[in-house]
C-alpha cells in the first residue's frame, strides 16, 4: 500500500530538502494515492513503479523549491504571451509542436527538461562549462522501459530524450489535474475530485514551472513559450486566464480518423504500469472523454476572439510544412527566416530517417462504427467542416 505521508518523507530523504513550500498540492497526493489502492489494482511490482514515479515529482518540486529560496529572481521571470497548440488526439499536435521547437523561434522544453524539470544539484545557476546533465540519462532509461514495456504506446506517440515534448509532467506535479495519472491508472475517484477542482491551479503550478524553466535555459532571450497538450483541450479558458494574451493553434482531423488511435494510445499507457489488457474498454473512455471535452472547447471557441485562434488541417502538417509555418508565422506577427526554414528542414529530415510506420489501428477493433463517432462528434465536425 501506498502513503501519501511516506511519499513525502521519502523525498525529503532522498533530496536531503525539506521545504515543499506551499502544499496546496497534498490534498490531490493523498486522494490519489488512496485511489492507487482502492481501485488501481495494481501488482506489487507494478505499484513499486509507480511509487518511484510519484516520488519523482515531489523531489523535483522540492529542489525547485530550494532553488526559488536560493534565487528569489526566478518568480520575476517574465513569461510573454505563449503559442499554444490544442486540439483533439491524432491530429498532428505533436509534429506540429516539434516543427515550431525546431525554428529556434520560441522557448520549448525537451522531454528531458520536462521529465524531471528541477535541477538537480544546488552549483551555480549559469555553468561556463557544464558537465552532461544527469538528467538526461535519467530520461533515456525512462524512454527505453517506456519503449520496451508498451511498443503500442510508443508507436501511438513516439518521444525522444532530446525532442520537445508536452508540458503533461509538469500538470501532473500539481496533483490536481487528471492527465498522466488517469492515462496510467484506473482512479475514477481521482478523477472525479479532479473534475471538481479549480482548474487553475494546476496552470498556475506550470506558469511557475515555466519562469523556473526560463531561468533554468532561457534566461534574457524575451522569447515566446510553445506549448501543446491535446489533454488541455475544453480547458482553453482557464489557460487564457492563467497565460494572458495566449495565441491558439487548433490541429484539426476528422474523427473517424483519430479515434481507434487514440484509442491505441490509451491501451497501450495502460500497459505501462498494467499487466491487464484495457483495450476492451478503450472505446468508451475515447468516445465519452473527448467527446465531452469538445464540447466543452466549442464553448470556449463561441466566445473567443476569431483573431487569437488559427485552425490548422491534419494535411498540412504531414504534406505541407513550410508553407503552414509562413501561415503560422503571420498570423503570430513574426518572421518566418531563412534560418528558421533551415532548422525545420533539418528536423524533418532527422524525422524521415527515423521511418516510423503509418497507423495501422481501426476502429472495428476497438468495437466502434463510424456512425457513433460521427453522433459522438457531431458538434465539432458541424463547425470544423472546412478544416476536416
Amino acid at each position: 500500500m501506498l502513503s501519501a505521508i511516506g511519499l513525502l518523507q521519502d523525498a525529503q530523504l532522498e533530496s536531503g530538502l525539506n521545504d515543499f513550500g506551499s502544499m496546496e498540492f497534498a490534498e490531490g497526493l493523498n486522494i490519489l494515492v488512496t485511489a492507487i489502492n482502492n481501485e488501481a489494482g495494481l501488482t506489487a511490482e507494478n505499484e513499486t513503479r509507480y511509487r518511484l514515479a510519484l516520488l519523482r515529482l515531489l523531489v523535483n518540486r522540492l529542489r525547485m523549491q530550494r532553488d526559488i529560496a536560493r534565487h528569489p529572481e526566478i518568480l520575476d521571470e517574465e513569461i510573454l504571451p505563449p503559442v499554444f497548440i490544442t486540439s483533439l488526439p491524432r491530429t498532428g499536435s505533436t509534429k506540429l509542436h516539434r516543427l515550431l521547437a525546431a525554428t529556434g523561434d520560441f522557448n520549448a522544453m525537451k522531454f528531458w527538461q520536462v521529465f524531471n524539470f528541477a535541477r538537480v544539484d544546488d552549483g551555480p545557476a549559469v555553468d561556463p562549462d557544464p558537465a552532461p546533465d544527469p538528467r538526461e540519462a535519467l530520461a533515456r532509461e525512462f524512454l527505453d522501459w517506456f519503449k520496451t514495456r508498451s511498443s503500442q504506446a510508443h508507436e501511438a506517440h513516439p518521444m525522444y530524450w532530446d525532442e520537445a515534448e508536452e508540458e503533461t509532467f509538469l500538470l501532473d506535479a500539481s496533483f490536481s489535474s487528471p492527465y498522466w495519472h488517469v492515462a496510467f491508472l484506473e482512479v475514477p475517484s481521482y478523477i472525479e475530485w479532479c473534475l471538481r477542482c479549480d482548474p487553475h491551479q494546476g496552470f498556475n503550478d506550470v506558469r511557475r514551472i515555466l519562469q523556473y524553466m526560463q531561468w533554468q535555459y532561457f534566461r534574457g532571450q524575451k522569447r515566446r513559450w510553445i506549448l501543446k497538450t491535446p489533454t488541455t483541450l475544453g480547458r482553453e479558458g482557464v489557460f487564457d486566464d492563467v497565460f494572458k494574451g495566449t495565441d491558439f493553434i487548433v490541429t484539426h482531423r476528422h474523427p473517424e480518423k483519430i479515434v481507434a488511435s487514440s484509442c491505441a494510445t490509451v491501451s497501450g499507457t495502460r500497459q505501462l504500469y498494467n499487466d491487464t489488457d484495457y483495450s476492451h474498454a478503450t472505446a468508451e473512455h475515447v468516445l465519452y472523454g473527448f467527446g465531452e471535452t469538445s464540447q466543452y472547447h466549442l464553448q470556449w471557441r463561441a466566445q473567443h476572439p476569431a483573431e487569437k485562434v488559427l485552425d490548422v488541417r491534419f494535411e498540412d502538417v504531414i504534406g505541407n510544412e513550410m508553407a503552414l509555418l509562413a501561415t503560422i508565422y503571420r498570423f503570430l506577427g513574426m518572421s518566418f527566416t531563412e534560418t528558421s526554414r533551415r532548422n525545420v528542414q533539418a528536423w524533418l529530415d532527422k524525422d524521415a530517417r527515423r521511418g516510423r510506420p503509418p497507423g495501422r489501428f481501426t476502429l472495428a477493433e476497438y468495437g466502434v462504427t463510424p456512425a457513433q463517432v460521427n453522433e459522438r462528434f457531431a458538434g465539432y465536425i458541424a463547425r470544423y467542416q472546412a478544416f476536416l
